[in-house]
């Protein structure tokens, strides 16, 4: 009984440190694997080598539909971020991006800051152009993502635009911000695969974004979990046996 009591104790400890990074890992897991199985992402800017890169054009014609962006100048210079000093780049501009559909201007322009590097494109990490294939239905959609909140902004105050444009060339606008990723669910996909996070995030929890170590997730809370599991139904185990003795 002493021995059962060890292992129920053991495992009480270890699942109950264990099993709140567990459920935020599986969630993680269970939503990165339903979006990959439900659609299809691209980039919609196609390089002259064929490759698919980040947008890097201010006019783009993707399933039939004309994408137009155009710059609205405000005079201001962004500031010069730490590798733009390393590499001696310039300051880009700071301006207003009108986005066009079919020639009709769709929302409100908001401000990004232009790159002056050579590596990503003028308008890498700022606003890109994706293309969505539902695969369940078949069904195209081009998607406009936009960061609204400058480089320096803390990642819990950050915000994006996301338009969806649809074939019929109508389109649907949403915001959001970090702390409110969890009810954009593609959304959060869309801004990780165009980058426009500047890093990584989950889409309730941020748990898997870091990088992986035999301590975190393979020792903890993997193995504790799997370990406090084992013990807790070794100890139901010897508890019965130990009843059905005094029986």
């Amino acid at each position: 009984m002493k021995k059962a009591r060890f292992y129920f104790i053991f495992a009480f400890i270890l699942l109950s440190l264990s099993c709140i990074p567990m459920f935020h890992i599986l969630r993680e897991l269970w939503i990165v694997t339903k979006i990959e199985n439900t659609y299809e992402i691209h980039e919609a800017y196609v390089a002259k080598d064929g490759l698919e890169g980040s947008l890097d054009v201010q006019e783009l014609n993707v399933n039939g539909i004309n994408l137009k962006i155009k710059e609205e100048k405000t005079n201001k210079l962004a500031p010069r971020t730490f590798f733009d000093i390393e590499d001696n780049v310039p300051p880009g501009e700071i301006v207003k991006i009108h986005l066009f559909i079919n020639n009709k201007e769709v929302s409100t322009p908001d401000e990004i800051w232009l790159s002056n590097r050579q590596k990503g494109g003028k308008y890498f990490s700022w606003l890109d152009i994706l293309t969505v294939k539902n695969k369940r239905t078949d069904e195209q959609q081009v998607y406009f993502v936009q960061r609204l909140t400058d480089d320096n902004a803390p990642m819990e105050k950050r915000k994006w635009k996301i338009i969806r444009i649809n074939q019929d060339g109508t389109s649907f606008e949403e915001r959001f911000t970090y702390n409110e990723r969890s009810n954009h669910n593609l959304g959060a996909k869309l801004i990780n695969f165009s980058h426009t996070g500047l890093i990584s995030t989950g889409h309730h929890s941020d748990i898997m974004q870091g990088f992986p170590s035999m301590f975190f997730p393979l020792l903890y809370p993997i193995f504790t979990c799997l370990l406090g599991v084992m013990l807790l139904i070794m100890a139901i185990v010897l508890r019965k046996n130990k009843q059905k003795t005094h029986n």
